[in-house]
């Protein structure tokens, strides 16, 4: 999962926490150190992000084709799809 940012700032920017606070009131605002990369972000924000991470369920139609292998489907249906009809079929 990805997370977009609307603001970056530095570590040192921290001194003067207004900005960065007023930013992180509109978005996830990102706060970079020596490398390494932090993140600051509302509580409900944080609150949302783990609701929809336990959340089982698909969330876009790649999720839903992760693992989709079209030639094993094929190999399923082979036997199904050669059978010749028996006259009761229905739609």
């Amino acid at each position: 999962m990805t997370v977009e940012t609307i603001c970056n700032f530095t570590a040192s920017d921290l001194k003067q926490s207004g900005p960065i606070l007023d930013a992180a009131a509109q978005g996830v605002v990102r706060i970079k150190r020596r490398g390494e990369a932090f993140l600051l972000l509302r509580e409900s924000q944080f609150e949302t992000l783990m609701a929809e991470a336990a959340d089982p369920r698909p969330k876009t139609l790649a999720d839903m084709l992760v693992d989709y292998n079209a030639e094993e489907v094929k190999a399923r249906l082979s036997s199904w799809l050669s059978d010749a009809p028996v006259g009761k079929e229905l739609l």
